[in-house]
């Protein structure tokens, strides 16, 4: 007996709880559009020009049951 599995490469119309999304060190989050719709992008990179960008961590809330966190991960890193 044999058996085939089939892989999407495609996502679904998933509703998230929460999202964690890492930026580089200036917050350019346009390589995160594809993980975020369109309204959601625009409201996010509405919000990051008036913030203090001197944060680690922003986090949004979308709506009552999506919040998106925002993460900025530092190229050199010395330990």
């Amino acid at each position: 007996m044999s058996i085939k599995i089939n892989y999407l490469n495609k996502q679904g119309n998933i509703t998230l709880g929460n999202v964690v999304l890492f930026t580089d060190e200036k917050f350019n989050i346009g390589s995160l559009k594809k993980h975020l719709s369109n309204s959601e992008f625009s409201y996010i990179s509405d919000l990051l020009k008036n913030n203090d960008s001197k944060k680690d961590v922003f986090f949004f809330e979308v709506n009552s049951k999506k919040t998106v966190f925002l993460v900025f991960i530092r190229k050199n890193i010395k330990i």
